[in-house]
C-alpha cells in the first residue's frame, strides 16, 4: 500500500515555492487556494462543480480578486518599509500597466485595494481613454508609448481634468508637440523622460531594455531635451525620470546594476539645477514560475521585500553620497501584481497510454528480437544503464533501417516496438532521480514512456507564452493529491497544430519535460488547474482554429462565508467567433440550408439539421461535457 500523503504532492508539484502561499493542498486531497487571511480556503474542484451549476462550462478561467488585493499590499508594505529603514523621507507609489492585463474586473479590483494609491500606466490612446476613466480622483498616469497631437491633447486633458499625469519622453521627436500643445491649450504639463540606460538584465526580454532597446532618450538625447526645455520656459515641468531595465528579470544583480546607472543621471541632472521629483524605475519585478529561486528564465533568485530593499538602498546611497534629496518611487510591476490571481480550470478529454507488458516470445524469433530480449535479461542481471540504453538505441535503429528496405513485416515491428516500451519502462524504473548524471537518459525515458493527455483547451488563447517564448506555467491536477501520481504525461491541446502541446513542466526536481499524473480512469472527471496565468495571456490569446475567450468568473465569498461565483462570462460561442473573422452567421447558415435543399433532403432531415445549425452557431467553441 502506497504511504503517499498530501505533504508528498505539495513537493512533488513545487507548490509552497512558486504558491506564494496562495495555493496547498486539503486533507481530502484537492486543490485549494488561500485567497484572502480572513477567509476559509476555496477548493477548486468544488470551483469547478460551482461552475457547472451556474451553466458555466471548462474551460473556465477563475480570477481571485482577494489574490490582487493582496498583492498590491504585499507591494506597498515591501516598499515602504525599506524606505523606513534607509530614513528617508521619500514616498513610494506602484503603477499598473494595464497592457498586462486590461480586463475591466482586474484593474478595477487593483483600483479598489485599500489604501493602495495604485496608479495606471498607458502605452496608446485606446489604453489612455481606459485610465482617463477608471483613475481614481487625483489619481497618477503615466503616458508611455508611441504620441501623436491626439494622444498627447488626451493626456492633458487629463491634467485639467485634476489627474496628476506624466507625459513620459520617450522619444525625442514627441518633446516638440507636447511644447506645441501645451502653448496652445495653456496647460502646465507634468513632463518624465525615458533614459536609454547602458546597463542590460539577460532574460527572455532582454531587448527591452539597454542602449538597443526600443524606447528612452541616450544622455546626448537627454540633454538636447532639457536645452528644448530650458529654451521653451518648461524645463520646470520635468519631474519625473523613467527607466526600464527589462520583464521578469531574474538575478537581482541586473536591477542594482541599472539602478545603479539610473542614480547617476539623478544625480547630474539635479546638480544641473532640475528637481525631479520622483523615479520610476518600471517594470523588471518578476515572479517565481518554477519555484527554484534561481536565475532561471522563468525564476528569479529573490523575493519581493528584497527587491524593494535593493531599489531604495541604490537610490538612497547615491543621494547621500551627493548630498541630494531623495526622490519619490514609482514601479510598474504589472505581472508581481496579478500573475498569481488567474487559474484556467479545465478537464482532460482523452488519455493515451502505452503497453508496457513484455510480449510473448514465438517460435524462431528473429536474431533481432532476441536482441532486445538480451537487453532484458541483462538489465536484471546489473549491466550498467547507460550501457543498456546506448545498445537499445542501437538496436531499434537497426530495426527501423529493416522496415524501412523492406526486410522487416509489419508484426515484427509491432512486437519490437512492444519490447522497446517494456525495456525502457523497466530501464527508467531504475534510475535514481537524484542521480544527475543519468538525468539526461531519465528525461528521454519519460518522454517515451509518457501518457499522451488531451484537455479540454487552447494553448494559443489560454497560454500564448508556452508557444510563443517556451514560458512555463504551474500545472497541477485539483483532485487526488492524497495518491500517489505514479504517471507521466505530455498535454495536448484541441487545436490542429502540433505546436498545441506543453513541453516543459513544473515539478520538484526544477523543469523536467513531463508532468506527474494519476492512471486516469476511463470515464473519470479529471480536472487540471494551469496557474498564474494572470499576466499578459489574456491579452496575448489568439484564436486559432476559432477556438475563443474562455469562460470566466471572480471566486469570492459571499456575507456568509460561502464561495461565490461573480462577473460571470459565459466564453465566446461559434457566432462571435464567425463574427471576429468577418463571416456573418446568418449567411453560412441560410448557404448550408440552401445546399440542403439542392440535395433534396426529406422536410424532416431539413428541419432537424436546421435544429443542429441553431444549437450549433450558439454553441460554447470548446467540448462540452
Amino acid at each position: 500500500m502506497s504511504n503517499w500523503n498530501t505533504e508528498k504532492s505539495l513537493q512533488t508539484y513545487n507548490i509552497g515555492k512558486w504558491g506564494e502561499g496562495y495555493f496547498k493542498v486539503s486533507a481530502a486531497g484537492h486543490l485549494i487556494v488561500n485567497a484572502a487571511n480572513k477567509q476559509p480556503p476555496i477548493d477548486l474542484f468544488q470551483v469547478a462543480e460551482l461552475a457547472r451549476q451556474s451553466s458555466l462550462s471548462l474551460p473556465l478561467l477563475a480570477r481571485f480578486p482577494d489574490i490582487l488585493h493582496d498583492r498590491v499590499a504585499e507591494l506597498c508594505q515591501a516598499f515602504d518599509g525599506a524606505l523606513k529603514e534607509s530614513g528617508q523621507s521619500a514616498h513610494y507609489r506602484p503603477i499598473y500597466p494595464i497592457k498586462v492585463n486590461q480586463n475591466r474586473n482586474v484593474v478595477e479590483e487593483l483600483l479598489k485595494t485599500k489604501g493602495s494609491r495604485l496608479g495606471l500606466e498607458a502605452g496608446s490612446k485606446p489604453e489612455l481613454l481606459t485610465v482617463l476613466a477608471l483613475s481614481s480622483d487625483n489619481g497618477v498616469i503615466i503616458c508611455n508609448g508611441y504620441k501623436d497631437r491626439d494622444y498627447i491633447r488626451l493626456a492633458l486633458a487629463g491634467t485639467r481634468m485634476g489627474l496628476c499625469t506624466y507625459l513620459v519622453i520617450e522619444k525625442l521627436s514627441e518633446l516638440q508637440p507636447i511644447i506645441d500643445e501645451c502653448r496652445h491649450g495653456g496647460t502646465k504639463p507634468l513632463i518624465g523622460i525615458r533614459l536609454k540606460l547602458a546597463s542590460i538584465a539577460s532574460g527572455k526580454w532582454q531587448s527591452s531594455g539597454g542602449e538597443r532597446s526600443k524606447f528612452g532618450l541616450t544622455a546626448s538625447q537627454l540633454l538636447a531635451a532639457v536645452e528644448q526645455l530650458r529654451d521653451a520656459g518648461m524645463l520646470d515641468c520635468l519631474e519625473l525620470l523613467h527607466v526600464h531595465l527589462g520583464s521578469q528579470i531574474s538575478d537581482i544583480r541586473d536591477i542594482q546594476k541599472g539602478l545603479g546607472e539610473t542614480a547617476q543621471f539623478l544625480v547630474h541632472l539635479t546638480k544641473m539645477g532640475i528637481n525631479i521629483r520622483t523615479i520610476d524605475v518600471g517594470g523588471g519585478l518578476g515572479v517565481d514560475y518554477e519555484g527554484t529561486r534561481t536565475r532561471s528564465e522563468c525564476s528569479v533568485n529573490y523575493r519581493l521585500a528584497e527587491y524593494a530593499d535593493k531599489v531604495v538602498q541604490t537610490l538612497a546611497s547615491a543621494c547621500a553620497q551627493f548630498k541630494i534629496k531623495m526622490p519619490d518611487i514609482f514601479s510598474e510591476s504589472g505581472r508581481a501584481l496579478t500573475a498569481h490571481h488567474a487559474v484556467l480550470i479545465t478537464n482532460v478529454t482523452e488519455v493515451e497510454k502505452h503497453d508496457f507488458e513484455i510480449p510473448a516470445e514465438g517460435t524462431n524469433e528473429a536474431d533481432f528480437l532476441q536482441a532486445l530480449r538480451n537487453q532484458l535479461n541483462a538489465l536484471q542481471q546489473g549491466k550498467p544503464i547507460r550501457e543498456i540504453h546506448h545498445d537499445l538505441g542501437s538496436a531499434m535503429q537497426d530495426i527501423q533501417d529493416r522496415f524501412n528496405q523492406g526486410t522487416l513485416s509489419l508484426d515484427e515491428r509491432v512486437k519490437a516496438e512492444q519490447l522497446n516500451n517494456a525495456i525502457c519502462y523497466r530501464l527508467h524504473a531504475e534510475i535514481d532521480p537524484a542521480n544527475h548524471s543519468l538525468q539526461a537518459i531519465r528525461n528521454e525515458l519519460e518522454e517515451i514512456l509518457a501518457d499522451k493527455v488531451f484537455c479540454n483547451f487552447s494553448i494559443f488563447q489560454s497560454m500564448p507564452d508556452v508557444w510563443g517564448i517556451d514560458q512555463v506555467f504551474p500545472i497541477v491536477p485539483l483532485q487526488r493529491l492524497d495518491e500517489e501520481p505514479d504517471h507521466r504525461a505530455i498535454l495536448h491541446d484541441l487545436t490542429c497544430d502540433s505546436d498545441g502541446r506543453i513541453d516543459h513542466y513544473v515539478d520538484q526536481y526544477g523543469i523536467e519535460n513531463t508532468l506527474p499524473l494519476h492512471d486516469i480512469k476511463t470515464g473519470e472527471r479529471y480536472l487540471l488547474g494551469f496557474f498564474m496565468l494572470g499576466a499578459y495571456q489574456e491579452t496575448l490569446g489568439d484564436i486559432h482554429n476559432l477556438f475563443g475567450d474562455t469562460a470566466s468568473a471572480n471566486v469570492v465569498h459571499d456575507k456568509d462565508g460561502n464561495i461565490s461565483l461573480e462577473n460571470i462570462f459565459h466564453g465566446e460561442n461559434v457566432s462571435q467567433l464567425l463574427y471576429r473573422v468577418k463571416y456573418d452567421p446568418d449567411q453560412i447558415r441560410q448557404r448550408i440550408l440552401d445546399r440542403a435543399q439542392d440535395c433534396h433532403l426529406a422536410d424532416d432531415e431539413r428541419g432537424e439539421l436546421m435544429e443542429e445549425l441553431q444549437a450549433s452557431l450558439s454553441a460554447y467553441s470548446y467540448l462540452v461535457d
